[in-house]
């Protein structure tokens, strides 16, 4: 148990910490929320499998390193069990070696990608 002196100081230092975590993985963050607010408002008119299938998707985007720092990626959805990737540029680079690991997932039988709507 710590004193409530070094309780107090040390609080700053976990705010900041976290703060600066976020301020890293922004882009992550940023889709995260994107499917958040996305599950929240479609939770009646789309399945949870499907739901569930696109958390799994995400989730193998920011553990894979190449994916999670890729600049032209801008979102992920799936519908029927195919993943479509939204990116800021028209031909993505190296789509086959980048998109292995997805196509791999369970509940997955395709992955396509298209330019971002802005």
């Amino acid at each position: 148990m710590l004193p409530k002196f070094v309780k107090r100081r040390v609080r700053p230092l976990w705010v900041m910490g976290l703060m600066s975590a976020a301020w890293v993985n922004r882009a992550d963050m940023r889709r995260w929320l994107n499917f958040a607010r996305r599950s929240w408002t479609q939770r009646h008119e789309r399945p949870l499998a499907e739901t569930l299938t696109e958390a799994r998707a995400r989730f193998a985007i920011t553990t894979d390193p190449v994916l999670r720092r890729d600049r032209s990626l801008d979102d992920i959805a799936v519908h029927d069990g195919i993943a479509t990737l939204s990116t800021r540029t028209h031909p993505w680079p190296a789509e086959a070696t980048h998109l292995s690991r997805l196509r791999e997932l369970k509940g997955i039988s395709d992955v396509v990608t298209k330019p971002a709507v802005r």
